[in-house]
């Protein structure tokens, strides 16, 4: 996901550098030029718009922004050096796909990729197929008072994320526009919840068993993929139909992993809802009700690039959080959100330096939200309280170093560090998983000297059960199976309590 968000930006810096130093977009022109032998077929979007000035405007829109946008295209390549993509809707579950996967490997297929750039290789013909398609649904009830700023953002575009790019805008159109015409309804907002009612009885969030990066077609055909999946589906879907419609995201700080969602434009404000889990009258209260869902940070997808003005230089660390096609909208979202302002406990320069709020996350650090810092002080803003976290800078591209000690960030805006008193130690009995408790279980506490987590010797065990009399008070702990497997999450003992 790291890479296949940076390549672009990194090609648009390249494209803007060649610029002026203070442009904070990107030109036609530049758009036009990064095509290079594409360019002709571009050219002839505009010839045949030229006496449509909306419809210019829209294919400038569109062809302005696409050196950002293209495909993760990924297939097995066989030892004759034939691809071969597996249909996960010709098999019955993810044990299927994967023993079909395995019996790939085991044949000598290797899995290959590609990124294959928009603004190379998409034809007119596609391009003016998807602007006529839309500015078809534009004059439906739901769809004809939109802005057309708006309507270019969250309903032009043919794209969510890195998905390979789809032709079924058309039969999108054709199989879902009459659940909502026969609704008669005349907003966004009702729209939505009629096709994704609709969804949420065609779809399932399931694991399919490919390793692949799947098409918008195998996620509709099989009818089940990661939350990614089935939200980039769904945005297209609803795209197809008139509906305004984006993608936002989190890292997950009480869970494993990362999560995506919809969200729908009425009256100018946006409105979360899920393809699986929830419509957009009730998906944002469950997300802010469920205390494992509640977000820390929110970020939603745009196919326009935001460029963030920033004093720091950027230190060439690689990650998606650079990307100028995410926007920060956890404030925007309503949720109550803080500033943090810490100091380190490793030494640093004396420098002004990009730093990174991480989450403990799928048994790492994951870079959460991005701050600078200026001498020993790290400042952070708009972040979810109630949340253990670490900063880190950067070592080189692609790893990270950690200048704080793990730390609570309380709902008072609070910060507590958890820096482990060794000469002070407390008893605890800790439960076994009660799905592996023929598993070796291991407690580990943070280590902020040596940055990493140590393992403690239990005092006891028993079939269902672990005691340890040696924990250091006021630790970060993990109490983990040799088995790799989901949210095994950290946490400390307060008053005598677990608390993540």
């Amino acid at each position: 996901m790291i890479m296949k968000t940076y390549i672009p930006f990194f090609i648009l810096c390249i494209l803007i550098s060649c610029s002026t130093p203070y442009q904070k977009k990107i030109s036609l022109e530049q758009a036009l030029s990064f095509a290079g032998e594409n360019r002709i077929e571009l050219e002839k979007v505009f010839e045949h718009y030229k006496n449509d000035s909306l419809k210019l405007k829209a294919a400038e829109y569109l062809i302005t922004n696409m050196p950002l946008h293209f495909s993760r295209v990924e297939y097995y390549l066989s030892p004759e050096g034939k691809q071969y993509i597996p249909d996960i809707a010709c098999f019955p579950d993810k044990e299927a796909v994967k023993k079909h996967c395995d019996s790939l490997r085991n044949k000598g297929y290797t899995i290959m990729g590609n990124n294959i750039y928009d603004s190379k290789t998409l034809k007119s013909d596609f391009l003016i197929r998807n602007i006529d398609l839309a500015f078809q649904v534009r004059e439906k009830p739901w769809a004809k008072d939109i802005p057309f700023e708006d309507f270019c953002r969250y309903i032009l575009p043919y794209r969510t994320q890195v998905e390979p790019v789809s032709n079924m805008r058309r039969e999108f159109m054709e199989k879902y526009l009459p659940l909502i015409d026969s609704g008669k309804v005349n907003n966004a907002f009702d729209a939505c919840k009629i096709i994704n009612s609709q969804l949420m009885k065609e779809l399932v969030y399931k694991d399919t068993g490919s390793p692949l990066y799947p098409t918008v077609e195998s996620t509709y055909h099989s009818g089940r993929g990661s939350c990614e999946d089935l939200c980039n589906l769904a945005t297209l879907l609803m795209r197809a139909v008139g509906i305004p419609v984006a993608v936002q995201l989190t890292t997950w700080t009480k869970m494993d992993l990362a999560h995506s969602w919809g969200v729908v434009l009425h009256d100018g404000k946006f409105y979360n809802f899920s393809p699986v889990y929830g419509q957009p009258d009730t998906y944002r209260e469950k997300l802010e009700t469920t205390g494992y869902l509640k977000p820390a940070k929110v970020y939603r997808l745009l196919f326009d690039p935001e460029f963030k003005e920033t004093d720091v230089k950027d230190d060439g660390y690689i990650t998606n959080l650079k990307s100028p096609l995410l926007r920060d909208v956890t404030k925007e979202e309503g949720y109550q959100v803080l500033d943090i302002c810490i100091e380190t406990d490793k030494p640093v320069s004396s420098s002004i330096k990009q730093i990174y709020l991480c989450t403990y996350n799928d048994y790492d650090w994951k870079p959460l939200a991005i701050g600078n810092r200026q001498g020993s002080t790290c400042r952070i803003k708009d972040i979810v309280g109630n949340n253990i976290f670490i900063i880190a800078e950067a070592s080189n591209t692609q790893y990270l170093h950690y200048i704080t000690a793990p730390f609570i960030l309380k709902k008072d805006g609070s910060i507590h560090k958890l820096i482990p008193q060794k000469e002070f130690s407390q008893s605890f009995t800790f439960d076994k998983r009660k799905n592996k408790l023929n598993q070796k279980h291991t407690l580990h506490y943070w280590d902020t000297n040596k940055n990493g987590f140590i393992s403690l010797k239990e005092k006891s065990s028993t079939d269902t059960t672990q005691t340890y009399n040696q924990i250091p008070k006021n630790a970060l702990l993990w109490f983990t199976i040799p088995e790799r497997i989901v949210n095994q999450r950290v946490f400390y003992i307060e008053n005598d309590s677990i608390k993540y």
